[in-house]
């Protein structure tokens, strides 16, 4: 589909009073990037994230008082009279700025297709291993693996998990390292379902796959029988484990009387503990429980948590400043 996009040019305090005009003339939302709301943004500490991409520190440190408005309007005649009452509403505005306080208000229209951002994406991501045995690889491309290898073929689909992030990396590279033979599996937060859809090709027996996200659940289903794996295998639910028992009843269903052999959960610290009272009922005997998607800075509080509740931890690898961690129910 094309669109066009059209960013405006301003301050903090122009953004506010082109915000009022965009309302008048009928658009319903933009975005506004500016340095200032950034670095508020980051040096919140109730913003809802553990790490922040270096990029965004850096693009925080700009001095300037610009703010960019984004927004995108259909390529038709309703778009093109919304642009050309801007053409004829930023000159007028600018005239009558004789402080200068609402900066450049320039505007800067180009039609784009939606494709350009949905899909130029996969031109860089390409089969790459982790391990000794898995290969991810997107389902785009066509890779001949090696002998010992195996093919983890993925299609994002819009959810978390295509191997690349280093909570992934560690979390498979533990799990072929600690996955007990023959092993029922139980993924938490699953994303794309690279994880347990992972586990089944290093030999677990059976894996279910849960999401909060029904978009997710049904992407890690698709992937899996992608990989070759159906439902007498590999399930997928969504729904949120901590308030919903019926789902948590369900969950426990699927596994044999005892329970699951292993859990993976690559969230965040804060889910992962609040989580972590399920584990334990999850689990058969000693279960196995690798926990990833830990800043380092909030490892210990997660480490304590679990061992109050009775875990030990086995392992843990870290990478650039990510951390992941195995635990045995002691």
């Amino acid at each position: 589909m094309i669109w066009q996009e059209v960013k405006l040019y301003t301050s903090s305090v122009g953004a506010e009073m082109l915000s009022a005009e965009l309302l008048r003339l009928g658009v319903a939302g933009w975005q506004v990037e500016s340095a200032a709301e950034l670095r508020e943004y980051l040096n919140n500490e109730n913003a809802p994230f553990d790490y922040a991409e270096q990029a965004l520190w850096d693009k925080a440190q700009d001095e300037r008082d610009l703010a960019v408005m984004t927004l995108y309007l259909a390529d038709d005649e309703q778009g093109a009279g919304i642009i050309s009452a801007l053409e004829q509403l930023l000159p007028t505005l600018k005239a009558a700025d004789t402080e200068g306080i609402w900066g450049e208000l320039r505007m800067q229209a180009e039609r784009r297709n939606s494709e350009e951002w949905e899909d130029n994406w996969k031109q860089y991501y390409k089969p790459f291993k982790i391990g000794e045995k898995l290969v991810v690889c997107p389902s785009w491309e066509d890779y001949q693996p090696t002998e010992g290898e195996r093919v983890l073929e993925i299609e994002p689909g819009g959810s978390f998990g295509t191997g690349q992030h280093y909570t992934t990396r560690l979390c498979l590279e533990l799990l072929e390292q600690y996955l007990p033979e023959q092993a029922e599996l139980l993924d938490l937060g699953c994303g794309t379902g690279i994880l347990s859809i992972g586990a089944l090709h290093l030999g677990a027996k059976s894996a279910v796959a849960v999401d909060i996200e029904q978009h997710s659940a049904q992407a890690a289903a698709e992937n899996a029988a992608r990989n070759g794996f159906d439902s007498s295998v590999y399930r997928a639910e969504w729904g949120n484990v901590l308030d919903d028992e019926a789902l948590c009843a369900k969950i426990s269903g699927y596994a044999t009387p005892a329970g699951y052999d292993i859990i993976v959960v690559n969230i965040v610290a804060d889910v992962i503990m609040a989580m972590s009272p399920l584990f334990a009922d999850f689990l058969a005997g000693q279960g196995l429980v690798i926990c990833s998607g830990i800043i380092d800075v909030r490892r210990d509080e997660v480490l304590a948590c679990l061992q109050n509740l009775g875990f030990q931890l086995l392992d843990e690898k870290q990478d650039n400043g990510w951390c992941a961690m195995v635990f045995r129910l002691a």
